[in-house]
């Protein structure tokens, strides 16, 4: 089907904006100059404009113009994937130490989240999480090179990777899907978390999607059962 004239330019729009090419906090231009840009009605670019409005992209401010918002301030997706901040919020002193970033063939939860083919390989980086000093976490995160370079870059062992994503790199998350397992440790999952091998661990796998129902990254955590625990209000 073809798209409506409104849409394919709210389309355009949303691209640049995605692709950072309109950066959070930058003015667009204004409504004469899309007209001229699209050659397009001044209805047909108040429409567009409205659905990036709604899409929470832009926001309209009286007298000044339509602006790019920023992503939120805070990624606050849950005490899974806020590892740090949820340390910090009991009182705790969370710190990370970066293990290893290598080339990997993906397990199969990163192959179907990503989309992937047979052959094709991820970047790893594994961190080991620690609270007041003490190990609680291993966590890893698995991405095309150029993102695991991105993330890597802005400190993997004292930021969240959906803060980075968001507050850093400037995707906007749409959703994150998780699944969670209790496993035993294998002896490499014992020396780093110190515990005994075959020990209940809490194991979560996630993958953010941006706006656009893309997965980013995938990421598996293992959490000490004796260390953490999760909790969540679940409201209908």
């Amino acid at each position: 089907m073809t798209q409506t004239r409104f849409r394919q330019i709210e389309e355009a729009l949303r691209q640049q904006i995605i692709a950072n090419d309109l950066a959070p906090g930058v003015k667009l231009p204004s409504e004469a100059e899309l007209v001229e840009q699209y050659g397009a009605s001044r209805i047909t670019i108040r429409q567009a404009l409205a659905g990036l409005h709604a899409s929470g992209l832009i926001e309209k401010i009286n007298g000044k113009g339509s602006f790019v918002t920023r992503p939120s301030e805070r990624s606050d997706l849950g005490q899974l994937t806020g590892f740090y901040e949820a340390a910090r919020k009991r009182g705790q002193t969370a710190n990370g130490e970066l293990l290893s970033v290598r080339t990997i063939t993906p397990p199969p939860f990163a192959m179907e989240a990503l989309g992937l083919s047979e052959g094709d390989t991820l970047v790893c980086a594994t961190t080991l999480r620690l609270w007041d000093a003490a190990p609680v976490a291993m966590f890893m995160v698995m991405a095309d090179p150029a993102l695991m370079d991105a993330l890597v870059a802005e400190d993997l062992e004292t930021n969240d990777v959906t803060s980075i994503l968001e507050e850093r790199l400037g995707y906007r998350l749409k959703h994150l899907e998780t699944e969670s397992a209790a496993i035993a440790a294998t002896k490499e999952h014992a020396r780093r978390l110190k515990v005994d091998p075959g020990a209940p661990l809490l194991r979560v796998r996630c993958t953010p999607f941006d706006i656009q129902g893309k997965a980013l990254c995938c990421a598996e955590l293992l959490f000490r059962g004796d260390r953490f625990a999760y909790k969540a209000k679940v409201s209908r």
